[in-house]
């Protein structure tokens, strides 16, 4: 994108005095020097991290396998990641409630992993996110999350309607972050609708007396530019003319009578930046600019401003990596004046070519794909891939999604949402640079504060990195402070009975690690009384961290594809249980789930018949379960299981609806018990669970008019202590939850005898999330087309072992045999 001239403002100060040469580059500042060193203390000390999921496709219908690809990386140096080793991926419900979690063991930095979509799952927008315990320590905002579209299985849905324009917002961002009276100013503009998508809007901006001074117009997605010089004492707001909405003017930030403004104009090979000052006494003040990607300080200078001077730098962009630049400003007190955000586009340093050998196929013809990797200057490079094959006409391609490059460079770096992400790599056009700079200059954030990172206040980190599945928690004494130097003791049960101990830190916290994660671990957690701490409480981490998400658009696809998709999806999830149950993958047990039976008599059963019995002792390896929940989800038609392993909840679905506000009551041995007290009962110890529905819970009263799960002991209460009475919260039981195991996508082998006799593969035709190229940066795969006719799309995602992140996609037809 090429700017041929400055503003009028800009170019009279110009002409007062134009210093290309006035900032320096220092061959010793203190400051440059103090900067550069807490930047490189930041990203050591908080090893910021990444994780991005490649999914096999971005629609489903309910009862399908969501597949992916793990990816996590370093957040400065992009390779990846080797000191976290567990990922956690949650799938959330249109109401933003978490409906199961996945626990993957990382190698390499990358893991393979799937998530089955209950039958019953209401149509809608749900959405998958992916973190390590480290990231939680920044916040939810840091996690990978994308929306996805479920539709009912069986049928055509209807999701909701888009909202009205009721929901307009229309935000302006001055240029480097403020207006100065008399200074001439670049000031960005956002227009979102109700789920955060950019509206087009125009206008005008008028002074406080109602007089016009510029006027504007968004250009892509609601974003857009306009120039103007604020004047010392007025107030402006800017009144649209399009569109039409109950709220038609906003404020614009207030001028302020001093400080700084900055213009970074992009000029192919350079960037131009341009600084003015207006201050109370005319001296002369030093001022320093640095520019820093992802921590790597790429440029710095200094100089000396003057009110009549207006600064001009060229810094060429072959300094900086690709990705988001931030330049900015500091003043003689090595305060943060000005901040701008640039991207900066260089060659793609990793070059991926997919060839099918054929461009069209029979039925169940022998698909060979091969894959060449090599780097900017051709050379080959070795380096791990994930690779999804999907019917066209039913998934179509979205070149505006985000893929693993844009998400690493782009969408990480940037706060809130980025709409259609994919569309700013499309082209290198200036329209398409210019849409790319409207969106920095308005959705920009840091990792860090100046003024905290100068000091050296890193903050606190409480969530520890994982290089294991580990038990965290807090040590509360009296008055429920945290309580340091608390011992705390770890007993692990069944028959590796472990015991051990630890102390709590300066804040309180406790960690103990190294847990395999291939059985589900029996831990009972013990905080001992000592002289100052007569009462412990022990609260351990909540696996499920804080929910922050954006509203986003449903997606509603044509009816037609809907019914194509969903024909092709129950044969396809038929034949997928069919592979499974031979052995080849993971599959719930075949239980036999005695439905609304008189049972045999039982003190503890106050209610004589049940809608449901799950016996454990009819599911094979029951003991591997975290949780009675865990035991229970899947088996019984109606009962909704939500959450993680150490938080799942219960719901039971009425004839057409699923009543998502009100949770079952939990009953133990027939006493009613608290939801958190599910994590205590071991598996092993269960008899049965019992499933009563509102007409067979009624004898439980109004608490039950959602229905009950009942839980029954082999033993009964007495041994188990539940008298419904306060527990003891020195002493906690807890499961920790197992690494989710290796599955693999059906690909049937033709020619053998577990041939199918009709191959439905239709949506998903083939997922491959372990795609190696080797030293000579080549890798095949070959795989068979199914009874599916019509197009198909390859699209391969992954990363070097450097850390270049790549994407490719090709295509081919299968035709009907002639």
């Amino acid at each position: 994108m090429k700017h041929s001239r400055l503003p009028a403002a800009w170019a009279a100060a110009l002409a007062l005095v134009l210093l290309l040469t006035a900032f320096r580059r220092p061959a010793d500042d203190g400051f440059i020097q103090r900067l550069q060193a807490q930047l490189t203390r930041f990203y050591t000390a908080t090893y910021p991290e990444k994780a991005y999921l490649h999914l096999d496709k971005g629609i489903y219908a309910a009862g399908e396998t969501l597949w992916f690809k793990a990816y996590l990386v370093d957040a400065a140096q992009h390779q990846p990641d080797t000191l976290s080793r567990v990922l956690y991926v949650d799938l959330l419900t249109p109401e933003n409630k978490v409906l199961t979690q996945r626990i993957l063991a990382l190698r390499r930095g990358t893991a393979p992993g799937d998530i089955d979509l209950d039958a019953g799952l209401a149509p809608g927008t749900y959405t998958v996110r992916a973190y390590t315990s480290w990231m939680r320590n920044a916040g939810a905002g840091y996690f990978f999350q994308r929306p996805i579209t479920v539709l009912a299985a069986g049928r055509v849905s209807r999701l909701p309607a888009a909202a009205p324009l009721t929901g307009l917002d229309v935000q302006f961002f001055p240029e480097g972050g403020q207006l100065v009276a008399g200074l001439a100013s670049t000031v960005a503009l956002k227009a979102t609708g109700a789920y955060g998508e950019g509206v087009e809007v125009s206008g005008e901006v008028q002074d406080d007396q109602g007089t016009p001074v510029v006027s504007f117009r968004s250009q892509r997605l609601g974003m857009g530019r306009f120039q103007f010089t604020p004047e010392a004492g007025r107030q402006y707001k800017a009144v649209l003319r399009q569109p039409a909405s109950s709220r038609s003017s906003y404020a614009l930030p207030a001028a302020q009578p001093t400080g700084f403004a900055m213009q970074v104009l992009d000029m192919d090979t350079y960037f131009q930046l341009a600084v003015q000052r207006r201050a109370l006494a005319p001296a002369a003040e030093p001022i320093t600019l640095v520019a820093q990607v992802r921590g790597q300080l790429a440029y710095a200078a200094q100089g000396v401003m003057k009110d009549a001077n207006a600064f001009v730098v060229r810094v060429p962009k072959d300094k900086f990596p690709a990705g988001i630049a931030h330049f900015t400003l500091f003043d003689g007190q090595n305060r943060a004046r000005c901040e701008r955000l640039v991207f900066v586009h260089t060659a793609p340093d990793l070059r991926l070519t997919l060839q099918p050998d054929q461009a069209s196929y029979g039925p169940r013809d022998k698909i060979t794909v091969r894959i060449a990797a090599t780097d900017a200057a051709g050379r080959p490079v070795a380096g791990q891939f994930s690779l999804a094959v999907n019917n066209a006409a039913l998934v179509p391609a979205d070149s505006g999604a985000t893929d693993i490059r844009t998400y690493l460079l782009l969408d990480s770096d940037l706060r809130g949402r980025v709409e259609t992400p994919g569309s700013y790599f499309a082209n290198n056009l200036p329209a398409t640079r210019q849409a790319l700079d409207n969106l920095l200059l308005t959705q920009g954030w840091r990792r860090f504060v100046w003024p905290d990172l100068l000091a050296g206040r890193l903050g606190t980190r409480p969530y520890p990195l994982e290089q294991s599945l580990s038990l965290s928690g807090l040590v509360l004494g009296n008055k429920k402070v945290p309580a340091p130097g608390a011992t705390v003791t770890l007993f692990r049960l069944g028959a590796e009975k472990d015991v051990a101990q630890a102390t709590t830190d300066s804040t309180g916290r406790f960690l103990f690690s190294n847990f395999d994660g291939r059985d589900t671990a029996r831990l009972m957690v013990q905080a001992a009384p000592a002289k100052g701490l007569r009462n412990p409480v022990i609260q351990l981490d909540r696996l499920i961290p804080e929910v922050v998400t954006l509203p986003v658009r449903p997606l509603t696809p044509d009816s037609e594809v809907q019914a194509a998709y969903l024909k092709g999806s129950r044969r396809q999830i038929a034949q997928q249980q069919q592979y499974q149950a031979r052995g080849k993958s993971i599959l719930l047990d075949n239980v036999t789930v005695k439905a609304n039976r008189p049972l045999p008599p039982d003190p503890r059963r106050i209610y004589g018949r049940a809608d449901a019995v799950v016996a454990t002792k009819d599911i094979v390896a029951s003991a591997t379960y975290t949780n009675v929940l865990q035991l229970l989800q899947g088996r019984v038609p109606g009962v909704l299981i939500t959450g993680t392993p150490n938080d799942m909840h219960a719901r039971i679905r009425g004839i057409n609806t699923i009543n998502t506000s009100n949770e079952a009551l939990y009953v133990l041995d027939g006493i009613p018990i608290d939801a958190s007290r599910l994590t205590s009962i071991i598996v092993q110890d269960v008899a049965t669970v019992e499933v009563l529905k509102s007409s067979s819970a009624a004898i439980f009263g109004a608490r039950a008019g959602t229905g009950v799960i009942s839980i029954l002991t082999r033993q009964g209460a007495p041994e188990y202590g539940y008298s419904g009475g306060e527990a003891d919260r020195g002493l906690l039981g807890y499961a920790l939850p197992n690494f989710q195991p290796v599955r693999e996508f059906y690909v049937p082998a033709y020619g053998d005898k577990s041939t199918p006799a009709t191959d439905y593969r239709s949506a998903t035709l083939y997922w491959n999330p372990d795609v190696r190229t080797d030293a000579a940066g080549q890798a095949s795969v070959s795989f068979y087309a199914s009874d599916e006719t019509g197009p198909f799309q390859l699209m391969l995602e992954g990363l070097t072992d450097t850390g270049q992140a790549g994407r490719s996609t090709a295509g081919f037809r299968v035709a009907a045999a002639r």
